[in-house]
């Protein structure tokens, strides 16, 4: 029964190789493009963002809100105010891989794409799964899109590390898509020594298609990989900021296996309560109060995190917070997940209010 349906989805993803635009309207909102600039202060400013550019047939008509995602961030760039890095997922259509260009960013790093392989090396538990795969849910069948994983940035790229998951580590329909891990090593006014941007985007839970027990098994080895490649490309006493569509939801096991293993890697500024999200509202650190709100409902899904260090592996301060691609003021919003910015403060001011809160003298 699911056979007609496979075949229009492989069509779909097929289809990719060919180029097209189509110039859409510009869903503006004028509360966002009008709040809370940023000052000229020092600040490195993130924004994770999954734009959901999924090829037909497996969405329909996105050129349009694609389109809009560009051009709302290059009439932020025009004041000043768009994110100096951008951690973008399921950018796989040509309108969504453009984003960067028309959005003014110069220095773009792709993730995996379509044949780049895995060389983690596999267990008898590893290869047991892979021999239950489901072919019907594009298990086994070979990767048929990139991972969909850009990192924008305003300043130079020193390096670029790719990581794609292997067979043994995804479930169901996502293993269509080459996921993995992105890491660029920027050069960051402000930071003695390249800053690590880790951009990711995990498997599905019911999405994917096949048991919740087959995906929770993917997921986990997934953080099992992402957490080494990390550890052994980002030195301990560099800064790092780690984001991406982590998909661990309201999943009381997928949070227990992401938080614990970074954890026992020895990366203690990924927790929950270190959530730049979470702190940002903590802190009251976003004015606007739609914002605010569309804030609040995205952290609430805990799909979208970001989290990140200074050099001493302690948080970096969060000075403040906004929703450039929340809800809209009419229609709907331009992807099922927002796209939400922290404003980090450089080191200097980090350590200053690290040890003003220790009860330090200065």
């Amino acid at each position: 029964m699911y056979r007609p349906i496979r075949a229009l989805l492989f069509a779909g993803l097929a289809s990719l190789a060919a180029a097209g635009s189509t110039q859409g309207g510009i869903h503006a909102a004028a509360r966002r493009e009008n709040a809370q600039s940023i000052p000229a202060d020092g600040r490195l400013s993130v924004m994770t963002y999954n734009v959901k550019g999924l090829p037909w047939p497996v969405t329909m008509g996105r050129e349009e809100a694609l389109d809009a995602i560009a051009n709302r961030l290059a009439m932020l760039r025009k004041t000043g105010r768009q994110p100096h890095v951008i951690l973008l997922q399921e950018a796989f259509t040509p309108e969504a891989m453009r984003i960067a260009a028309r959005a003014g960013y110069v220095h773009v790093a792709q993730g995996p794409d379509a044949i780049q392989l895995s060389r983690a090396a596999g267990d008898q538990a590893d290869r047991s799964y892979i021999a239950q795969g489901r072919w019907d849910r594009g298990e086994g069948i070979g990767k048929q899109l990139g991972s969909g994983l850009q990192i924008l940035s305003d300043y130079p790229i020193a390096r670029v590390d790719r990581m794609a998951f292997p067979d043994f580590a995804c479930a169901g329909f996502d293993c269509l898509a080459n996921k993995g891990v992105l890491i660029a090593h920027l050069q960051v006014p402000g930071f003695d020594q390249p800053v690590s941007i880790v951009n990711t985007h995990l498997n599905a839970r019911t999405a994917a298609g096949v048991s919740v027990e087959r995906t929770y098994r993917a997921f986990s080895r997934q953080v099992d990989l992402m957490t080494q490649f990390v550890a052994s490309h980002v030195p301990a006493t560099q800064p790092m900021i780690l984001g991406g569509d982590m998909n661990i939801g309201k999943d009381a096991r997928r949070a227990e296996a992401f938080f614990a293993r970074f954890a026992r890697a020895g990366m203690l500024f990924i927790t929950p309560n270190l959530g730049s999200a979470r702190r940002a509202l903590a802190q009251s650190a976003c004015a606007d109060p739609a914002m605010r709100h569309d804030l609040a409902y995205s952290s609430g899904r805990a799909k979208d995190w970001m989290f990140a260090r200074d050099a001493r592996q302690q948080p970096l301060q969060v000075v403040a917070a906004r929703v450039p691609f929340g809800s809209e003021p009419t229609g709907a919003p331009l992807s099922d997940h927002f796209g939400y910015v922290i404003d980090y403060a450089p080191p200097s001011r980090t350590h200053l209010a690290q040890r003003t809160e220790a009860g330090e003298t200065l």
